[in-house]
């Protein structure tokens, strides 16, 4: 994957202040991190900016540290604006509630055009996941990739840079039918071209696309094939736990034992991780336990609250896994309960998760 291209920043540089600091032009604060390249475009510059990762309300994760949250985003993109460093800029996001780093967020006068994978309340889906993830005949033991996101990459590559905006949205939201793929911002402009913003390289339709990857012929449709492999990304460990050990052949009892002990153990921390949530909600959410557990994202998010029960969390009931992010949603319907406290919510945490 790596192989030809340039990594201006991996690992430990990937933070959310430094993607911050690229995007606002903040040159002084990279020097010594990575190669300290910034964004350095100006009023006559189009920006294009992809990020895809594990999210949930208000938040998408990053490598290293603490998440990228929707407020600073935002404020990132306004300030880009007030600087002069674009003249149109698109955004496309890939994680479960996706939609929740724009809702009520992006204002519609920052020349910003926005899609997200999903809406503020649901999830995204992997695809080309087992049994589909083979590359020239090997199996990889892994989703290779997320259906919003090969859906608009597969858009562009068989429609090329004179593909309009609007058009590739509508494309993705008609393909992308496990989850609600959305616009914000600005979209007055969404007749201008992808070439725009993501380059004028040619069209490379799918028939090149398997015979450049050696894959075999097809006996679906690559549009059936992405929806018919997809699985949502809080199912996505269980999903390759379960067909890492049933594609084992057997010979070995210890490597099949380790195999079902894996998948076991996803098993049990989702349980556990159910459990707990539906303790918690039943036993602070009073007459409104359902809502709380399986309501929407109440507004407006108590950041300061969520945070504080994220780290009780961790300390009573163990590791704030991906699977628990699904429950974010949950921590902040209680955190705006009628007179509810902080103090409360830990306390109910350390009895639910110690019962």
């Amino acid at each position: 994957m790596y192989k030809g291209c340039q990594k201006d920043y991996v690992g430990a540089t990937v933070t959310a202040t430094n993607v911050i600091n690229v995007l606002t032009g903040n040159g002084q604060a990279m020097e010594g991190i990575g190669n300290g390249k910034v964004l350095k475009s100006g009023p006559n510059d189009n920006v294009f900016f992809f990020y895809s990762d594990h999210g949930t309300v208000g938040e998408v994760e990053i490598p290293v540290g603490g998440p990228l949250y929707a407020s600073k985003f935002n404020a990132a993109l306004q300030l880009m604006h007030s600087r002069n460093m674009y003249n149109k800029m698109v955004v496309y996001i890939e994680s479960c509630e996706s939609g929740s780093m724009f809702n009520n967020l992006l204002p519609p006068n920052i020349n910003v055009y926005a899609t997200s994978a999903s809406s503020p309340t649901e999830s995204s889906w992997g695809c080309y996941c087992p049994p589909q993830d083979k590359v020239n005949g090997k199996s990889i033991g892994s989703c290779l990739g997320d259906l919003y996101s090969v859906n608009w990459m597969e858009d562009t590559d068989k429609f090329g840079p004179a593909r309009t905006l609007q058009d590739q949205f509508v494309q993705v939201a008609k393909l992308t039918d496990m989850s609600k793929v959305m616009q914000w911002g600005d979209i007055t402009w969404t007749n201008m071209t992808v070439g725009s913003f993501q380059g004028e390289g040619k069209a490379f339709p799918a028939e090149a696309v398997r015979e450049y990857s050696g894959a075999e012929p097809l006996h679906y449709s690559p549009d059936e094939l992405r929806s018919m492999s997809a699985v949502s990304t809080y199912d996505i460990p269980m999903h390759l736990a379960y067909y890492k050990y049933l594609r084992h052949d057997g010979q070995n009892l210890a490597e099949a034992h380790q195999m079902l002990s894996e998948l076991t153990d996803e098993l049990t921390m989702r349980l556990k991780t159910d459990r707990a949530f539906m303790s918690l909600s039943s036993k602070l959410g009073g007459d409104l336990a359902h809502e709380v557990l399986m309501g929407r994202n109440r507004a407006p998010v108590n950041w300061e609250c969520i945070n504080i029960a994220k780290q009780a969390y961790r300390i009573h009931c163990g590791e704030f896994t991906d699977y628990a992010r699904k429950y974010v949603r949950v921590l902040n319907n209680i955190c705006l309960l009628p007179g509810m406290s902080i103090s409360s919510i830990e306390a109910s945490l350390a009895s639910v998760c110690s019962a």
